[in-house]
């Protein structure tokens, strides 16, 4: 695996890196999601979509989260993964699920949208603050399979691509080099099943912040660095310019939808390379950078708020989309040229 840091580099905090049993070639990270007016409505539709993750091969870790989307639409997301690829497929065309997912109604008041996607652990990275065995949290993190050794391999710009293995031999050239969303009309979404078809090497990142159980950190972080961390997702979601396809911010809930303390951003990429100029060059990330760490040098003791990602760099036909009866402006759908109906 390349190396890019600096001759001689110390991190400044430590941080400890997931890595899979032998044999792993890939996961599976999934969002279902309820689109509606109003929060009780969004809500009450996730909760109907709990019962498609109840049956047999069902995820190794679900988590919820609920965001507020650029339409001002309330989005409730179950986030789902499966540490076996061939587990997901058997759930997916369960019976019970197909019912489930394609009894949906095409009109209404709720949107429903799906983003799955199948993702080789070559082409993936996970960071964490704290080992896993210490502090677990959601995510991959939680999987009994997953270790967490220490890495010297962050705290410099190109980092995250030296993290993931097949950056030793692949550009992870774009096939969409250039993010021009189109502007959809209500009309050619709603009332309709949408699949999108992704082009290949888009990236996906999670990170997450979990102050649950802090005690030294937790009123800065809430006061210095969360609102540089909004702000920064906000950017994100509002231009497109940007490279960002699409943007959450989600406050972390409990399976019956009760706030946590925690918080993730799920964001879509054309590329690598639109997140790394990003988090390197643009000034919303930096002060985000700039804010992390000077609380984490604050000196009140070791770090005790959990932050992690994850990043991956998704290959053509890894990625699935389907969007029932959402606004135009949902995950994908603004992508040029490439969008389809289905029966489901």
């Amino acid at each position: 695996m390349p190396r890019t840091g600096p001759p001689g580099h110390t991190p400044r905090v430590p941080a400890f890196a997931a890595r899979f049993p032998e044999g792993s070639e890939a996961f599976v990270f999934a969002q279902y999601a309820c689109q509606a007016p109003s929060a009780g409505e969004a809500a009450r539709g996730a909760a109907s979509l709990a019962a498609l993750f109840a049956g047999p091969h069902g995820p190794d870790v679900l988590d919820r989260g609920s965001f507020v989307d650029t339409a001002q639409a309330h989005n409730v997301v179950w986030l789902a993964y499966w540490y076996d690829p061939g587990a997901y497929r058997r759930w997916l065309e369960s019976a019970c699920v197909r019912a489930l997912w394609d009894g949906l109604p095409e009109e209404g008041p709720l949107g429903h949208w799906r983003e799955a996607c199948v993702i080789p652990l070559e082409r993936n990275e996970i960071l964490h603050s704290h080992p896993r065995e210490e502090y677990a949290t959601s995510g991959l993190c939680q999987l009994e399979a997953v270790d967490m050794p220490e890495t010297a391999v962050h705290d410099y710009w190109g980092a995250a691509r030296d993290r993931i293995a097949a950056s030793a031999t692949d550009t992870f050239e774009p096939e969409l080099p250039v993010f021009e969303p189109r502007v959809l009309r209500e009309g050619e979404t709603r009332g309709r099943r949408v699949t999108v078809e992704v082009p290949g090497n888009v990236t996906l990142i999670r990170t997450a912040q979990d102050w649950s159980a802090s005690t030294l950190y937790r009123e800065r972080y809430l006061a210095d660095v969360k609102p540089v961390k909004d702000r920064g997702v906000d950017f994100l979601a509002a231009n497109p310019d940007s490279g960002c396809v699409a943007a959450r911010n989600l406050v972390e809930e409990s399976s019956d939808g009760a706030a946590l303390d925690r918080a993730c951003t799920l964001a879509w990429f054309a590329s690598l390379e639109h997140l790394m100029t990003w988090c390197r060059s643009h000034r919303t990330h930096l002060e985000i950078y700039a804010s992390f760490y000077q609380m984490a040098g604050g000196g009140e003791g070791p770090l005790d708020v959990a932050f992690w990602h994850e990043v991956s760099v998704l290959p053509s036909g890894s990625v699935t989309t389907e969007y029932v009866n959402c606004h135009p402006r949902t995950g994908f759908l603004p992508l040029p040229g490439r969008s389809g109906t289905g029966a489901g």
